[in-house]
């Protein structure tokens, strides 16, 4: 993990994970639905950044998120920032103290059907990683 990863711009050839918590996100061909990517309430939505990551230390945030939700890590999607970029949306850099990694996607419309239409072409361009077995 690299040090001051969250004072670093996040760049358009940056890869991103999205945490899957939901079973249901996922179809049964391994493509993701729409869901995982809306931005809830707070009209941001959370991801991590690999950079300076190893695989296993990408996991590991995602088993935190998932602890800390009280939910089951069900896998991750990975999608360039520039998936975002391209439909107006700005990634910025949001350490936490338990990830320094963790960014926030910013500028989503306030329309609901709007997040839904941008979080559908987010997810066609994601691909879904199952969560390793142990």
């Amino acid at each position: 993990m690299i040090p001051d990863i969250g004072e670093r711009p996040v760049t358009a050839d940056e890869w991103l994970a999205r945490y899957i918590l939901r079973h249901e996100h996922v179809r049964a061909d391994g493509t993701l639905k729409p869901d995982p990517f809306m931005p809830y309430k707070w009209v941001e939505l959370s991801v991590t950044r690999h950079l300076g990551l190893e695989e296993t230390e990408i996991w590991q945030a995602g088993q935190t998120v998932a602890d800390e939700t009280g939910t089951t890590l069900q896998g991750r999607a990975d999608a360039l920032a520039q998936v975002y970029a391209k439909h107006r949306l700005r990634v910025l850099p949001k350490p936490l103290p338990n990830n320094l990694n963790h960014a926030d996607v910013v500028d989503w419309p306030a329309d609901k059907s709007a997040q839904k239409e941008i979080a559908l072409m987010i997810a066609r361009e994601a691909s879904y990683q199952p969560k390793p077995v142990e």
